[in-house]
């Protein structure tokens, strides 16, 4: 797809969803907000599992010895 697209999908998207909490009552707003930021938190915890993991694999495969066989005949 086109990224110029893309970029206006999503921030059409973005502006719906602020819209559609100017609408909310104060008390929803309030527990919507509080969702994202537990949601936030969530995902940055996994993003940070997720590249942590791979961190710790690339280490192990540099750690990795392989044997090599010489011939000396």
């Amino acid at each position: 797809m086109n990224k110029v697209f893309i970029e206006k999908m999503l921030k059409a998207e973005m502006l719906r969803y602020e819209a559609i909490k100017e609408i909310l009552p104060a008390k929803a707003t309030k527990q919507l907000e509080k969702f994202e930021k537990e949601a936030m938190a969530v995902v940055k915890d996994i993003v940070l599992d997720i590249v942590k993991e791979s961190y710790d694999n690339n280490e192990e495969e540099k750690k990795e010895t392989k044997k090599v066989e010489v011939d000396f005949s």
